[in-house]
């Protein structure tokens, strides 16, 4: 808790701080980090109630659950071949890929590390979280199948990522990225460019192509927005727009062709699926393409601007296709959003393995803390330093100085040396020559100097 109160006393600080503004640091304090657990269980939950349609069509998901609509539960499951494998109130490989991200974190030091991510996604494929009873990972997307089962995928996961996506003649670009990089926001969200570059890195481990990068940078830096608390009116809520603008200016910079440069069709493609003004605009449920990237990633931001938490996922839900993958991402940012008050408590508690997760978020907190904190030592370090170079920068040179200082003595001594010279004339009747005290004060006074 320390680390984030550092963190918020350099958050739009005043100079003219006084005590009466300790509850507010504090009230923020406490507000991050519900936003937060609000992100990482709103994944969980959006994945949970999502598996509930998982691969269903628009019309079977209603069929299924509509009479059950502002009323839905774990419990409600249809328990066919596809859904039986998980007990009700689990949530699915989504989540369980994000908990790898924050667990590699934990065992790195904060150091994002993708050979021991990538070694702890191969464990998990064969054993699943065994503490939990599983046998396996399950649900697993057929581009991160291929990925993992890449001779080089132990040793250099993102080339193996990037091989796999050449052979697929660059055109697939699944949601396997985007559905659990969302953790990639909340580690060290008070800088923008680190929460881009672990972003990117944990994509890539399976996911290479631009559109899926894109798709994971626009979600992790509107996280990272929220808990800076940016884009906030005087009310305390957030402006959407202005977060998905920022977000959306940060994605599109790796929106890119084979020869680098930014591919405008992928552009207005990316901006019509974030910026989509209904649900039904996106046809989630469209067969053949239900996995696609932009189509989780713009489920996302459509229930990122709603207000309703369990609304927001039922609609999710509804739609069928890829709906918990779709959900994990809707819960993550909204959850950040509205915070944890705004969850059906139902929801919350009735996860499967809350307890087992309580434990790792909370030692994930702990680390976020702690490099936020480092993060803002640094930062103001670096901020002393320019200042400090800033002012030497507004110093005369030292030979400037040099050469100033004598002219200015000797002008100041030159009269007393004469009048002296004289008195000695008057007194001694020795002839004295002038430059030899000139040459004296020039000594005495570059001494001075040195």
């Amino acid at each position: 808790m320390e680390g984030l109160r550092k963190v918020f006393s350099c958050i739009g600080k005043n100079s003219e701080d006084s005590k009466e503004d300790a509850p507010k640091s504090l009230h923020k304090m406490e507000s991050v980090t519900d936003s937060i657990k609000a992100t990482v269980y709103g994944n969980c939950i959006g994945d949970a109630i999502g598996l509930l349609s998982e691969f269903m069509s628009k019309t079977d998901a209603e069929k299924s659950y509509g009479k059950h609509a502002g009323k839905i539960a774990y419990k409600m499951k249809v328990d066919d071949g596809h859904r039986s494998r998980w007990e009700v109130g689990d949530w699915t490989d989504d989540s369980d890929q994000m908990i790898l991200i924050m667990k590699s974190l934990l065992d790195n030091e904060g150091e994002v590390n993708v050979v021991d991510y990538s070694k702890k996604l191969k464990d998990w494929q064969q054993h699943g979280f065994e503490e939990l009873g599983d046998k396996g990972g399950m649900g697993i997307g057929t581009t991160t199948v291929q990925v993992l089962t890449h001779e080089k995928f132990l040793e250099d996961p993102h080339a193996a990522a990037e091989q796999v996506w050449e052979r697929s003649n660059r055109r697939v670009a699944p949601n396997g990225g985007v559905m659990r990089t969302s953790v990639a926001g909340v580690y060290r969200f008070n800088d923008i460019e680190a929460v881009i570059r672990n972003t990117l890195s944990f994509c890539k481990v399976t996911h290479a192509d631009p559109r899926c990068q894109a798709s994971c940078v626009a979600v992790t830096t509107a996280i990272a927005q929220m808990l800076q608390r940016k884009h906030v009116d005087e009310t305390g809520r957030h402006d959407a727009d202005k977060i998905m603008e920022e977000s959306f200016e940060h994605a599109k910079k790796y929106l890119v062709n084979a020869e680098g440069s930014q591919d405008e069709e992928f552009v207005t493609e990316f901006r019509r699926h974030m910026f989509a003004e209904s649900i039904s605009d996106l046809q989630l449920g469209e067969e053949q393409k239900i996995g696609y990237t932009l189509k989780t990633m713009g489920a996302g931001f459509w229930a990122f601007r709603q207000t309703n938490f369990r609304t927001a996922l039922e609609a999710v839900l509804f739609e069928g296709g890829d709906a918990d993958t779709n959900g994990a991402v809707a819960g993550a940012l909204l959850g950040c959003k509205l915070g944890l008050k705004a969850f059906p408590k139902s929801w919350l508690n009735q996860l499967l393995h809350k307890t087992w997760l309580d434990g790792i978020l909370e030692r994930f907190i702990e680390l976020t803390e702690t490099k936020q904190t480092e993060n803002t030592a640094t930062t103001e370090e670096q901020n002393a330093q320019e200042e400090q170079a800033a002012e030497q920068d507004q110093k005369p040179e030292p030979d400037q100085e040099q050469e100033q200082k004598p002219e200015q003595e000797q002008e100041q001594n030159e009269e007393p040396q004469k009048e002296e010279s004289q008195q000695e004339q008057e007194q001694n009747g020795k002839q004295i020559d002038n430059s030899t005290a000139i040459d004296q004060s020039e000594v005495e006074i570059t001494t001075a100097a040195d």
